[in-house]
């Protein structure tokens, strides 16, 4: 879980305009469809999912999004 972990907030903190301490996708970060499909296209080039940008939006925090690709790449 860590690589995944770290692979996916490096990708999404770099795809975020907002201070790296900030770990949740909605106020925080920002995120919104359009720089979420940034970090999505730039999840699945790394790991080779198709997750979508609504499955992103849905989650909470990178973590999420961490254990949820994991979970595909890993089942």
């Amino acid at each position: 879980m860590a690589d995944f972990l770290a692979k996916v907030k490096i990708i999404m903190m770099d795809k975020s305009s907002a201070p790296s301490d900030n770990i949740t996708l909605g106020p925080d970060l920002s995120y919104d469809a359009s720089n979420a499909q940034v970090a999505v296209d730039a999840i699945n080039s790394e790991f080779g999912t198709t997750i979508t940008v609504d499955q992103v939006l849905s989650f909470n925090t990178i973590g999420e999004v961490g254990k949820y690709v994991e979970s595909i790449v890993h089942p």
